[in-house]
């Protein structure tokens, strides 16, 4: 999927376990299938996962997990909580890291009982999220893919993938979503933030949401890039649910179908054709909640 991919395989990360943590080296050893495109997942055991960059542009992502993931302990909803960081050098010259596993499946929408409950506990979620203090962390801009940074800033690239994928969808509708959005902006201080909550982030136990993981993409920033969930995984009957529990108005609610359709078009415009069908499925159902699908 990317130019500089790496290779991994069970026995390479045996050998990783071996060298670093043999205490855990002689468990059982499965590779994670996941539509997730920066870094490998291998189960170790029934308890525990590790994570490592595939490619060179997510190894600071992974290390900014590493760095912060412990101060946003404490949320309603599970998170990644680190057992172990090791890094890997000079072969391949990068962190990794080795965290409980949260038990669950992924929240697709079978996997889901209430979508109202759901919606409920992801706005509470974010509210206990956005509330977490902010001193001396990442801001939003490269150390996250730009995820929450002014609208403004991100036009130029939403609107090159809107007409990169214009076969697919409603062009004209799409712009207008974007030029919009485009010069509103979060009047309030930042505010922590996942930066991706679609279906493969979120974990579902027993019917009910869970967990949050995948915090590559988190930073300081604006909060719609998290109400964004609203198109991106939400199922739509819950969608006024989420908006009304948090409170967010006309401007909050805009700037997140603006970043809802950022997202989608972004990937679906450089992983379609075979490079991640699973993932472009995800943006095509996004595009399709926002009518823009044709």
């Amino acid at each position: 999927m990317h130019p500089d991919d790496l290779t991994m395989n069970d026995a390479m990360i045996r050998a990783l376990l071996t060298q670093h943590a043999p205490q855990w080296a002689a468990l059982p050893l499965q590779r994670v299938d996941s539509s997730g495109t920066d870094n490998a997942m291998f189960r170790i055991g029934s308890e525990l996962v590790l994570r490592i960059p595939r490619h060179r542009s997510a190894v600071a992502l992974l290390s900014k997990e590493l760095d912060w993931l412990a101060h946003l302990d404490g949320l309603p909803l599970k998170i990644p909580t680190l057992r172990y960081r090791g890094h890997v050098a000079p072969e391949i010259d990068r962190e990794f890291g080795i965290f409980d596993w949260i038990h669950g499946d992924t929240a697709t929408p079978e996997a889901i009982t209430d979508t109202d409950r759901a919606a409920i506990a992801l706005a509470g979620f974010l509210e206990a999220l956005h509330g977490v203090a902010t001193d001396g962390a990442p801001v939003a801009g490269p150390s996250n893919n730009s995820r929450g940074v002014p609208l403004a800033d991100v036009t130029a690239r939403t609107v090159a993938a809107i007409e990169t994928v214009s076969d697919e969808i409603d062009a004209t509708a799409a712009l207008a979503i974007c030029e919009d959005a485009a010069s509103l902006t979060h009047d309030a201080a930042g505010v922590w933030l996942h930066g991706d909550l679609k279906a493969d982030n979120l974990i579902a136990l027993d019917g009910n949401l869970a967990g949050v993981i995948d915090w590559g993409l988190s930073a300081v920033g604006d909060p719609a890039v998290d109400y964004a969930t609203a198109w991106s995984w939400l199922e739509p009957s819950a969608r006024s649910t989420f908006r009304d529990v948090l409170e967010l108005s006309d401007s909050d609610w805009l700037r997140a179908k603006a970043w809802a359709l950022y997202g989608a078009v972004i990937a679906l415009s450089y992983y379609r054709g075979g490079r991640n069908e699973q993932l472009c499925r995800q943006c095509r159902l996004t595009l399709s909640r926002l009518d823009l699908l044709r």
